[in-house]
């Protein structure tokens, strides 16, 4: 089922912008979805923060750049590898001279994370390796932002969409990134440098995860919101299945919930106040 377009469009595009996407429709490798008039001009309203600059973040950089979002953000957990970070911002200006590119080099914390993420309208997390595991969910879920995941390891793909307040007549539950993993798991775990990664499954599972933004977006496909699209590279499968829900724990763990609930919504009303 479709959402609701998540952003309101801009007015009209500006000609290099036009000109810009005649010309990506014309490159198969950037071959966009079928979108129209008011479509793009969504995208060119809106404002997107990536987290991670490599991995399955690079790939989502450049599909997302290539369909003209307005607006991307670079951040991660830890300090931003500058390298890389020129790289991709150079990537996007490419593709999309009109976008913004805005690059957070503060690490992202339980203090920083509603202030930063709070400027976005949605959070695309293909970092795949995190200190904080449930820091980007956590505070997500307290924003109402929805949040694009995904992770690999090795020859598999995991990606789904949680968002804690979808539009109410939409139909669809709420959902938390704590709903997949359960409150007291440790998270992702694998490392954008595992050897044992195929390269060209970073490449797809990066690109359906700016996929799933641009649905969002757009309000067109049907996302991801309340499954789990799974991808077997060994098979060539693609399977999506229901987002399990985890069952609640012991009184230990739901405390634990609710005292990360209650940090996240007061760095939010810090920030609502400021």
């Amino acid at each position: 089922m479709a959402l609701p377009p998540l952003v309101e469009p801009t007015g009209p595009l500006s000609p290099t912008e036009t000109a810009r996407l005649e010309r990506v429709r014309t490159l198969p490798q950037l071959r966009l979805p079928p979108i129209d008039d008011i479509g793009h001009r969504r995208l060119a309203a809106a404002r997107v923060l990536v987290l991670g600059t490599t991995g399955l973040s690079a790939p989502a950089l450049r599909t997302l750049a290539a369909s003209g979002v307005g607006t991307i953000g670079l951040a991660d957990v830890g300090p931003l590898d500058v390298d890389a970070l020129v790289l991709a911002t150079t990537t996007i200006l490419t593709l999309s001279p009109d976008t913004a590119v805005t690059a957070h080099d503060e690490d992202l914390t339980a203090e920083s994370a509603a202030r930063i993420l709070g400027g976005y309208d949605l959070v695309i997390d293909g970092s795949d390796l995190s200190p904080q595991p449930f820091l980007v969910g956590d505070t997500c879920a307290a924003l109402g932002l929805p949040l694009v995941w995904g992770s690999v390891a090795r020859g598999n793909a995991e990606l789904s969409l949680f968002w804690s307040s979808p539009p109410r007549r939409s139909g669809q539950r709420a959902t938390r990134l704590r709903d997949f993993f359960g409150t007291d798991a440790v998270g992702p775990a694998s490392s954008p440098a595992d050897p044992g990664v195929l390269g060209a499954l970073r490449g797809q599972a990066g690109a359906l995860l700016a996929a799933e933004a641009i649905r969002l977006i757009t309000g067109t496909g049907e996302p991801l919101i309340g499954r789990v699209l799974t991808i077997d590279a060994d098979s060539g499968r693609f399977d999506a299945a229901p987002l399990p829900v985890a069952q609640p724990g012991a009184a230990g763990d739901r405390m634990e919930s609710d005292d990360a609930a209650a940090a996240s919504g007061a760095a939010v009303s810090a920030v609502t106040e400021e």
